[in-house]
């Protein structure tokens, strides 16, 4: 199977579906990495500095996790909304396109981050032809947007043999890492896998929302 994971933002990936990547990778699906903004100019005056401390941690998680390709787009962090929706669409496209993928991840439309929801809309534009598309979880950000619904999830991917591999994974970058319990702490990343695996009698396990899926 090949796969196309579309975020925001260079970490995204890893919190929202490291496991899934990594038992992908192991069972010989080729996965590649669409990101859209840089992430980086939002938060850091120094943004050149910190563009290449994030996009060569970036490449370190990928090359962990097995990842075939990354297609870095460097939009502005934070600033979709002033990006034509046109423009993010035919990114997306082009990387649909390139890879031809038979399943998307990307993220949900229940999210605090305006960039999360620009990509989903863009994602769903540019996948009317893709057989599977799922949306994850941003731990921190989903289920904190109003009147948009709830991240309310009908699929499960268990994490249990990936889980500390994916805690690998995140702690390359090394930038983005909190001390608990910051959602971006590794602590929280490990309670919400071990709680989405209580909620699937699993171990520990990762949370989706099928969009679409053809058989």
């Amino acid at each position: 199977m090949r796969i196309l994971v579309v975020v925001a933002h260079p970490d995204d990936e890893v919190i929202g579906l490291g496991g899934t990547i990594l038992k992908h990778s192991k069972n010989g699906d080729k996965v590649y990495l669409s990101i859209i903004t840089e992430g980086v100019s939002a938060q850091y005056k120094e943004n050149k500095i910190f563009l290449r401390l994030r996009r060569n941690s970036c490449q370190k998680s990928a090359r962990f996790l097995g990842i075939q390709e990354v297609f870095f787009h460097d939009l502005p962090d934070a600033q979709l909304d002033k990006s034509s929706q046109l423009e993010i669409n035919k990114i997306i496209e082009e990387d649909i396109k390139k890879v031809e993928p038979q399943r998307i991840y990307t993220h949900h439309w229940s999210d605090l981050h305006k960039d999360h929801r620009l990509v989903f809309e863009s994602v769903l534009v540019a996948s009317r032809r893709v057989k599977e598309v799922f949306c994850f979880e941003t731990i921190g950000s989903t289920n904190k947007c109003k009147n948009t619904g709830n991240f309310s999830p009908n699929f499960y991917i268990d994490i249990s043999k990936e889980l500390d591999k994916k805690l690998k994974a995140l702690s390359l970058y090394n930038t983005e890492i909190k001390k608990f319990p910051s959602p971006i702490s590794l602590e929280s990343i490990k309670i919400l896998a071990r709680f989405r695996g209580i909620e699937s009698s699993l171990n520990a396990a990762e949370a989706f929302v099928c969009i679409k899926k053809i058989e």
